[in-house]
């Protein structure tokens, strides 16, 4: 089967689109989480997702703010305005789905969370936090989102070894069956390895292959949102940046 990777939405639709159409043909997806939170359209995301056929889904630090399951104190005051603004354009029924999505899940062999474990909400950044994920789940995969970075860490089995490599530009991993593999997708609506592309992925489970790939979209049409919307400038201006 194939799978469709998508993490770190942040409600932004123009991303959300050119990436649903470039995954077209995929058998099922697999959601990391953060459908929500900094851009314009949270709710039209939602639904967007909920469409999508043999979805799995984890919840995101954003998602749980955005209905009042997550500490505000947590986020910069950037974020956090772009989070109150949020919550108040979500529908009951927007409300319901969010918090219906589980801290983890599994499905297509790996296991499924938004940013590390076993703590949920930690960011995975260097190979030593990775071993922190890698040594509390026992399985060969485990997908993850949360820092907007397109990466991989491999862990060999019965070693502390831990490679860390990048996804920039996008790639094709390989998956040896003698080596462990933590992997991000990066962000689809707000990246932040200084590539302003949205970054998503497709799982090739017969041939063994993840690719993440990179994709432009209208980012000034988003950022003409979210000026009309009054989100904060900052949050408008790093979209172009990728950082």
């Amino acid at each position: 089967m194939t799978y469709g990777l998508i993490s770190d939405i942040h409600a932004n639709l123009e991303a959300f689109e050119a990436v649903l159409a470039d995954l077209a043909g995929v058998d099922a997806y697999l959601c990391l989480g953060d459908i929500v939170g900094y851009g314009p359209d949270p709710g039209a995301c939602i639904d967007w997702l909920c469409a999508l056929p043999q979805l799995t889904c984890v919840v995101g630090n954003h998602d749980l703010a955005a209905i009042g399951r997550y500490d505000l104190g947590w986020f910069n005051p950037y974020a956090r305005d772009a989070i109150v603004w949020t919550s108040d354009q979500l529908s009951p029924e927007h409300n319901s789905y969010l918090a219906s999505l589980p801290l983890t899940a599994e499905a297509a062999g790996a296991v499924l969370v938004h940013g590390a474990l076993p703590e949920h909400m930690e960011y995975t950044t260097t190979p030593q936090e990775a071993m922190t994920t890698f040594e509390a789940f026992s399985g060969p995969l485990c997908f993850i989102g949360h820092t907007h970075v397109a990466e991989y860490y491999r862990h060999r089995p019965g070693t502390r070894l831990c490679a860390q490599a990048s996804l920039w530009s996008g790639g094709r991993i390989l998956l040896d069956p003698e080596v462990r593999f933590l992997v991000n997708p990066g962000s689809i609506g707000q990246p932040r390895d200084d590539n302003p592309h949205a970054s998503f992925g497709i799982y090739d489970t017969d041939a063994r292959v993840i690719e993440v790939k990179r994709l432009r979209y209208d980012i000034r049409a988003v950022q003409t949102k979210m000026r009309k919307a009054k989100l904060p400038s900052y949050l408008i201006e790093r979209l172009g940046r990728g950082h």
